[in-house]
């Protein structure tokens, strides 16, 4: 009855049913598992943004002697600031804000804390910029970035959120490892401290807010004068399309474990009814 289904032909659509099956089920448990990921990192942004910020203090004694970077991913920190080192800002490419394409603009400073004089090196994340403002950042012309407004040009005392170093994955493009960049890939904070005055700490600060000596507030915000650094937003903490994707390739896979045999099934019957009318 089934003797086709060892002919050659058929052999090859075993094969490639088989090859479907294993990529179906593969996609969808690797969705299912980004699902996981997700949720995981949203329980982790949730809690860690109800916690008190952190103190210069006990951020560098994080970083620097104990290395729990891994800890202080999206915790608060408040750093005071005693100088932007604005000439060796660096631009963080291809980033969108509210579906508009842009920049991510970086910068590093100088932070202290009230256990020592020394001044530790911090990459700042200043914000979003439109795509005109990164043209006129990442350009030669000294004159036109007086129409950036940088809003932090003075000692300040910053809060913001930390952010582990980007690494490249095993897709996506890569940057130099040599020469003087002026726009990135991604906030790869040991690349970008190859390149500037001060040795940067492992983790960067994405600022939220920031306030003079005197204790008043620095607008950060956008307000006609020249182009600003957008504060970038709190990350998302929506599931993601993730787990519909998931179902997706489980249900392509359910059609395979279910269909394939009906077509053998079907192949074989038709064979038996050309066999008997022969007969």
């Amino acid at each position: 009855m089934y003797h086709f289904a060892r002919t050659p032909r058929w052999l090859a659509g075993h094969a490639l049913a088989g090859t479907l099956l294993v990529i179906f089920l593969v996609a969808g448990f690797w969705q299912l598992s980004r699902h996981n990921e997700v949720r995981e990192r949203n329980s982790v942004i949730s809690e860690r943004e109800d916690m008190r910020p952190l103190d210069a203090d006990r951020f560098f004694e994080a970083v620097l002697d104990a290395g729990l970077t891994e800890e202080l991913q999206y915790r608060s920190v408040a750093l005071p600031v005693v100088r932007f080192d604005w000439h060796e800002a660096v631009l963080i490419r291809n980033r969108s804000l509210d579906g508009l394409p842009g920049c991510h603009l970086a910068v590093p400073a100088a932070a202290t804390s009230s256990d020592s004089v020394e001044q530790f090196g911090v990459l700042v994340v200043a914000g979003w910029l439109p795509q005109r403002g990164c043209a006129i950042v990442g350009g030669d012309e000294t004159e036109s970035r007086e129409l950036v407004n940088f809003r932090l040009t003075e000692p300040a005392e910053i809060t913001g959120r930390i952010r582990t170093s980007q690494q490249r994955g095993l897709l996506g493009p890569a940057d130099p490892a040599e020469g003087e960049l002026t726009t990135l890939a991604r906030v790869d904070v040991e690349r970008i401290s190859r390149q500037t005055t001060l040795d940067l700490v492992p983790v960067y600060v994405e600022v939220t807010s920031a306030a003079r000596p005197g204790g008043s507030m620095i607008e950060l915000n956008p307000d006609g004068r020249g182009i600003s650094p957008v504060p970038l937003p709190t990350p998302e903490l929506d599931a993601g399309p993730h787990l519909g994707y998931a179902l997706q390739w489980f249900s392509f896979a359910l059609v395979a474990i279910v269909g394939y045999p009906l077509v053998l099934r079907h192949q074989a019957r038709r064979g038996e009814s050309e066999q008997i009318a022969d007969d």
